[in-house]
């Protein structure tokens, strides 16, 4: 039973790890390709400074998400007026506050390792399009 309940709160942590990681990876690339000749070292603070806020949104949206589906368990802890204490302490409710660290946790350690892993692999110079004279417009892909 602990194994599902171990699943469960990777399952529930997935979604928005992908989106922050995604995004931030994102940042990071779209810096690069605005200050090709940044260092490291620079575009990894610039990258953590938006880190943060992806942390915060994504840990409130997990709270939301979490506080949500324990709605019903809260609304009839409170049709059978339990204190605050005896709700915190049922195994639902506590399941639901382990979720919310451990989703929580994990955006902490995503985000500076997903920050390390984009610097690391951002090309650290970008391909200018040629712009042909002739045609006036700029060269892509053919057919393009």
């Amino acid at each position: 039973m602990s194994g599902i309940v171990a699943g469960t709160m990777v399952i529930a942590g997935l979604g928005v790890l992908n989106d922050v990681t995604v995004t931030q990876a994102s940042a990071v690339w779209e810096m690069r390709a605005l200050k090709p000749a940044a260092r490291g070292a620079e575009l990894f603070a610039s990258a953590m400074r938006i880190g943060r806020d992806h942390i915060a949104s994504s840990v409130y949206t997990l709270v939301f998400a979490y506080a949500g589906s324990a709605m019903t368990i809260l609304l009839l802890a409170s049709a059978y007026q339990r204190g605050l204490a005896d709700i915190a302490t049922t195994e639902e409710i506590g399941q639901e506050i382990v979720r919310t660290l451990v989703g929580a946790i994990g955006l902490v350690l995503a985000v500076p390792i997903t920050t390390l892993f984009a610097v690391w692999l951002a090309p650290t110079r970008v391909v200018e399009q040629v712009t042909t004279r002739s045609a006036g417009r700029r060269a892509g892909p053919v057919g393009g």
